[in-house]
C-alpha cells in the first residue's frame, strides 16, 4: 500500500509520527525564538544573519510542508483541496505573509514579526483547543447575550464618569474615548490607576462599573465552566456506551438500560501487572473488561479473564471481603460499577441481578475453574432467551 506524500508529512505512517511531530515543534520554538532575539537592539551581524537562516529554514520547512499537502493524490477521492480547509488556510497564514511583507518593502524587522502566525499551527494539535472552540459554539448564544451586557455597562459607564468627573479632570475624562478607556480597565478588573475619579458621583459609577465586572467576567467564566463539563460529560458517554457495548454480558439490554448503566459505569485504563483487586479487601464495586486481560489468582491454578467478562461481584452479592487478588496481564480497559449503583440498577432490573447470581453461584460452586469460561456460557444464556 503506497502511502500519499502528506502522509508521510503528517505522521500518518506511525513509525514517523512521533517524530515527524517532534521535529514540527522543534522548528516552531526555534523559529520563535529566533524571532524573538532577532528584536534585541545590540545584536552583533553575524548573530543577526544566523538568526535570519534559521528563520528561512523554519519558513523553509513550513512551506515545504503546505506544498506537499496541497499535493494533488494519485487517486480522486473527491476530497477538497487541502488549501481550501481550515488546517490548510492555517498553514497558508503561517507561509505566504512574510513573503509578500518583504516584498512589499516592510522591513526585515517587521516584517518577520509575521513569524509569530507560526503559532497558530498549534490549534491543528492541540486537543483542548478544539474542545473550546466546540465549547464556544455550543455556547455561543449565552456568551453573546454577557457580551452584549458587558457592552451595555461599558458605555454607559463611560458616559456617566465623562458627565460626572470632566469638569474636575478635563486632562484624564475631556472626551468620551478617555473615559472608554476607563471604563475597559475598571470593567476588567485590572485599574492601571492612570484614570482615577475624585468627585463622590465619579467614586459611586466606578464601585457600580466594577460590581459589574466581576459580575459579567463571572458569568463568563461559568457559562464556559459549565459548557466544558458538559461536553467533558458528552464525549465520556460516547466512549462508555461503546465500551458497554463490546461486552457480551452487556448487550442484550434495551438502550434505556445501557444508557442508564453507562452513566453509572467508570472508566479505568491499567497498564500490566496492575493489581486490581486484592484478596481480603472489602468490595465495594464490580468489572467489567472491555479490553484487554487479566489473571484471578485463585487455587490450583490461576484462571485467565478477557473482554467480555467481569469479576468482583461476589462481594458484592455476599457482602464480603474480596476472595482472590486479580492481576492485569495486558494493558486493560475496566468499567467499574460501584455498589450503590449496583444495588439500585438490579433493583430495577432483576433479570440482570438474578444472572449475576446465578454466575456467581456457578464460579463458587466449582470452585472458581469455569470461571474462564462462565461469562461466555452466561452470554448464550441470555442470547437464547
Amino acid at each position: 500500500m503506497s502511502l500519499h506524500v502528506d502522509d508521510l508529512l503528517a505522521g500518518r505512517s506511525p513509525f514517523r509520527a512521533g517524530t515527524y511531530r517532534l521535529l514540527q515543534y522543534a522548528v516552531l520554538l526555534v523559529g520563535l525564538a529566533a524571532m524573538a532575539t532577532m528584536t534585541m537592539p545590540a545584536l552583533q551581524p553575524a548573530t543577526r544573519a544566523w538568526l535570519e537562516v534559521c528563520l528561512w529554514a523554519a519558513l523553509g520547512f513550513f512551506a515545504a510542508e503546505l506544498v506537499a499537502k496541497c499535493w494533488p493524490r494519485t487517486s480522486d477521492d473527491g476530497a477538497p483541496n487541502y488549501l481550501f480547509t481550515g488546517p490548510g488556510l492555517i498553514d497558508a497564514l503561517a507561509v505566504l505573509p512574510i513573503p509578500f511583507a518583504l516584498l512589499a518593502g516592510v522591513p526585515a524587522d517587521t516584517a518577520w514579526l509575521l513569524a509569530s502566525l507560526w503559532l497558530l499551527k498549534l490549534a491543528a494539535v492541540v486537543p483542548g483547543l478544539s474542545l473550546l472552540g466546540r465549547v464556544i459554539a455550543l455556547e455561543a448564544r449565552p456568551l453573546g447575550s454577557v457580551l452584549v451586557i458587558f457592552l451595555i455597562v461599558l458605555l454607559l459607564g463611560s458616559v456617566a464618569l465623562y458627565v460626572a468627573e470632566r469638569a474636575a479632570q478635563a486632562e484624564r475624562f475631556g472626551s468620551l474615548p478617555q473615559s472608554l478607556w476607563w471604563a475597559v480597565t475598571t470593567l476588567t478588573t485590572t485599574g492601571y490607576g492612570d484614570a482615577v475619579p475624585i468627585t463622590f458621583a465619579g467614586r459611586l459609577i466606578a464601585g457600580i462599573v466594577m460590581i459589574c465586572g466581576l459580575g459579567v467576567f463571572g458569568l463568563w467564566t461559568g457559562i464556559l465552566a459549565t459548557g466544558f463539563a458538559a461536553e467533558h460529560r458528552r464525549r465520556d458517554f460516547v466512549r462508555n456506551w461503546n465500551l458497554v457495548r463490546r461486552v457480551p454480558f452487556l448487550r442484550d439490554l434495551d438502550p434505556a438500560a445501557v444508557i442508564e448503566l453507562t452513566r453509572m459505569l467508570r472508566r479505568i485504563d491499567l497498564a500490566e501487572r496492575t493489581v486490581v483487586v486484592r484478596r481480603g479487601r472489602p468490595g465495594d464495586c464490580m468489572y467489567f473488561i472491555a479490553a484487554g486481560e487479566v489473571e484471578v489468582q485463585v487455587e490450583p491454578q490461576p484462571v485467565r479473564l478477557g473482554a467480555g467478562a467481569f469479576f468482583g461481584e461476589i462481594s458484592l452479592l455476599e457482602g464480603g471481603p474480596r476472595t482472590a487478588t486479580v492481576v492485569t496481564t495486558a494493558p486493560s480497559t475496566l468499567l467499574i460499577l460501584e455498589v450503590s449503583d449496583f444495588r439500585a440498577f438490579t433493583a430495577l432490573h432483576p433479570d440482570l441481578a438474578q444472572a449475576v447470581e446465578q454466575e456467581a453461584a456457578s464460579r463458587a460452586g466449582a470452585g472458581q475453574t469455569t470461571l474462564a469460561t462462565g461469562t461466555a456460557g452466561l452470554a448464550d444464556n441470555r442470547a437464547d432467551k
